[in-house]
């Protein structure tokens, strides 16, 4: 948390603005961890570097007929992780809970 999401510095003198940033900071940590264990299958990789590989992609975004596109490189690297990545989240989203 210290490195990959700013957790060294806290951003006000306040103390309630500093208690909400660091919850906002430990929900996005677990959200990261729990993404990365059930649908990246990468829990050795840092936010940095998932950040570089899957987020930081140059790309298009496209609207048209209702629906929302997003065009990548036909030849990135990424694109495979990427597709699986989303396959995995539709099923976690039918997934019986508990």
């Amino acid at each position: 948390m210290k490195e990959d999401l700013a957790g060294g510095y806290l951003p006000s003198s306040l103390f309630g603005a500093n208690a909400a940033w660091w919850w906002i900071m430990i929900l996005a940590f677990n959200l990261n961890s729990a993404m990365k264990r059930l649908v990246l299958k990468a829990a050795s990789k840092r936010m940095k570097a998932l950040r570089f590989s899957l987020i930081n992609l140059p790309g298009r975004i496209m609207e048209h007929a209702r629906g929302i596109t997003i065009r990548i490189v036909k030849g990135h690297p990424s694109l495979e992780v990427l597709v699986k990545a989303r396959q995995t989240i539709m099923e976690l989203a039918y997934a019986p809970s508990g």
